[in-house]
């Protein structure tokens, strides 16, 4: 699946706010629901025998796919994708944040220690999506259809659950130094990694893999203090402040709106809270990360990997407040 432009994924529990609606009310006034306020503006260990070589080629690979400026910086263009690409330039020390995107570092070097294997795996694979030098095909087919033009001929074979595919010359070097194919076959260290990009044309269906269930199971009875009570207090959000939101909206944004459209949208507000909280200290294979091992990570918001496990997450956790 390409990651576009904040688009939502499948999964996501986010949608964007219709016209005419309380949403688009709230959002052209800047709103945004922090904990229990009401304001106005803006406010993995890699897997064996892999080389560290791995961080070069990713490298090399982002640098030759983000889009650049005529400055020479790197641009994101509010494209998913293209945002944890800059990311992980940052954080692989060939760069720095600028609006916008990323700026050439004037002395790149790796860091000592290296960001997250199967977060920068899963950037690379999203670029590569996004850019088109990687393309999906559903089990049994060519990439050669009757009434379109011909695709390019899948040349990654099917396995470990993962579908075939195309992928670019350009693309093979970082796809092969981070593990993710070896004799034109998907590894079984893609298949976890492509969940989080999770192509329709494979129907992963990862929430019913026995991985998950248990990775859900381990976050459930190893849930932080402090992460346990602001899941509490974001679940808590759209009980305690829909009658706070009716008399803001009308006050402030001019807008009628009734308290089940503001109970809607505050539970919106508050599965996307959650589904933030998941992406920045949560990982399939380590379960809830400490603040040290968070230094390491990307934040993906359209992950449909971390959605998941927070909608499963809280409809455990607390399943009267969650939705």
């Amino acid at each position: 699946m390409a990651k576009r432009a904040r688009s939502s994924p499948k999964g996501n529990p986010t949608p964007t706010a219709l016209p005419g609606s309380l949403g688009e009310a709230l959002d052209e006034i800047g709103f945004r629901p922090l904990g229990h306020r009401i304001v106005v503006g803006k406010q993995t260990a890699s897997p064996p025998g892999l080389s560290k070589d791995w961080a070069v080629c990713a490298i090399e690979f982002f640098r030759s796919t983000l889009p650049r400026a005529a400055n020479g910086n790197w641009q994101h263009h509010s494209i998913a994708a293209h945002e944890v690409a800059c990311q992980a330039l940052v954080k692989l020390g060939q760069a720095t944040v600028t609006d916008g995107g990323a700026k050439p570092a004037s002395d790149p070097r790796l860091p000592a220690v290296l960001p997250r294997w199967d977060d920068i795996t899963t950037a690379v694979v999203w670029a590569a999506s996004r850019s088109g030098l990687l393309r999906y095909r559903r089990r049994g087919k060519t990439g050669l259809t009757r009434k379109t033009s011909p695709l390019p001929k899948a040349n990654i074979r099917s396995r470990y659950g993962c579908p075939p595919a195309y992928l670019a010359a350009e693309a093979f070097p970082a796809f092969h130094a981070l593990g993710l194919i070896k004799h034109s076959s998907w590894t079984a260290a893609a298949e976890t990694i492509l969940w989080r990009d999770d192509p329709f044309e494979a129907s992963m269906n990862f929430a019913k893999d026995r991985r998950f269930t248990k990775a859900l199971h381990v976050a459930l009875t190893s849930v932080p203090d402090e992460i346990a009570a602001k899941i509490r207090d974001i679940l808590a959000l759209p009980a305690n402040e829909v009658d706070g939101l009716v008399e803001f909206a009308r006050q402030y944004a001019h807008y009628s709106a009734t308290k089940d459209e503001a109970l809607s949208f505050l539970q919106d507000q508050s599965h996307r809270l959650v589904s933030e909280v998941f992406a920045r200290r949560w990982r399939l294979e380590d379960g809830w990360l400490s603040a040290e091992e968070c230094e390491r990570v990307l934040f993906f918001e359209l992950d449909p990997l971390s959605i998941q496990m927070s909608v499963e997450f809280c409809r455990r956790f607390n399943p009267v407040t969650s939705g």
